[in-house]
């Protein structure tokens, strides 16, 4: 009896020690493998709980974490199609969707994490090589086919993946796009050169735009012109007309001519306070005197004359 508490204790040991031989717990993130003699089970474990399996060597168990990971390739440069290096780094999203697949082809995990970023990276560069520089990096947003040739990618990387590794590739992506310090000064030049050509094309554009503007402007102008030449011409001939009216009456009488001619010329002198000192007898002065003012020969041949240019000049020019 005295070795009762040393048997419970023994018994209760042993006990501890086959279940935790024949017992396993999977979480909600995880995923188990059974294994029987060493060979996989189809049955993979997805449900979370307490699992049960005969104790080593005939079960055993390999459990994987079924959350998302990242896996960032290494930054390395590759050549274009077109013989240009870029430095590129690419990232993939992925979970193990088949973890018998996985377990069968890579029963160590980090061994199946290496051969998935050799994938990643064969793939990065065979893409990569079909595609020219400008879809990479180019200062026209039409040439650029970044979004276009991650898709590629993962497309190839999604199929093999999925394929040979038991990986569902959930994401993928460029994550850092850069340029050699050669390729980089190569690129800026002839950024540089694109540029000056463009200003080139805009200023060359605007010139001919001013030009044609300039031309427009003067055919306008010419057209005016000869609108306005044609009125002007209009109302000289009309004015002529008249004048050689009015003249042929004056020739008719002359001592009118004289006499009007003699008060225009008084108006202009008279036009301001002025102090002249004249003889009499000067023309137009001799208007002041009253006698020749009113002469009968005068005033016999203003009259009619003078009604006739009141009535001329009381016309408007333009009709």
């Amino acid at each position: 009896m005295k070795n009762t508490p040393s048997i419970l204790a023994a018994a209760a040991l042993l006990i501890v020690l086959l279940l935790y031989m024949c017992t396993f717990q999977v979480r909600s993130t995880e995923v188990g493998v059974r294994k029987t003699f060493g060979r996989a089970d189809l049955n993979v474990i997805k449900e979370a709980g307490l699992c049960f399996k005969w104790p080593w060597p005939v079960q055993s168990t390999v459990k994987y974490d079924t959350r998302l990971r990242i896996l960032t390739d290494r930054t390395e440069e590759t050549r274009t199609s077109d013989s240009k290096n870029i430095i590129l780094t690419t990232f993939a999203v992925w979970t193990i969707a088949d973890p018998y697949l996985f377990h069968v082809n890579y029963p160590d995990e980090r061994e199946g994490e290496k051969a998935l970023r050799t994938k990643v990276r064969s793939h990065k560069m065979a893409v990569v090589g079909k595609h020219a520089f400008s879809e990479f990096v180019s200062t026209d947003p039409s040439e650029r086919r970044l979004r276009e040739i991650e898709q590629e990618m993962m497309e190839l990387i999604r199929a093999e993946a999925a394929q040979q590794f038991g990986v569902e590739v959930k994401m993928f992506g460029i994550k850092q796009l850069s340029l050699p310090e050669e390729v980089t000064k190569a690129v800026f030049e002839s950024m540089r050169k694109t540029e000056e050509i463009k200003a080139a094309n805009y200023k060359a554009e605007g010139e001919a735009k001013a030009a044609e503007i300039v031309a427009q402007a003067a055919a306008a102008r010419q057209r005016i012109l000869a609108v306005t030449q044609r009125k002007v011409d209009a109302i000289r001939n009309e004015a002529q007309r008249e004048e050689s009216e009015i003249y042929k009456a004056f020739a008719e009488h002359q001592e009118l001519r004289i006499f009007l001619d003699k008060l225009r010329t008084l108006e202009e002198v008279l036009k301001t306070r002025t102090t002249l000192i004249l003889d009499p007898e000067t023309q137009p002065i001799d208007l002041f005197d009253e006698e020749k003012r009113l002469a009968p020969a005068s005033g016999q041949v203003a009259t009619p004359l003078l009604n006739k240019v009141e009535q001329l000049q009381g016309q408007d020019p333009a009709e």
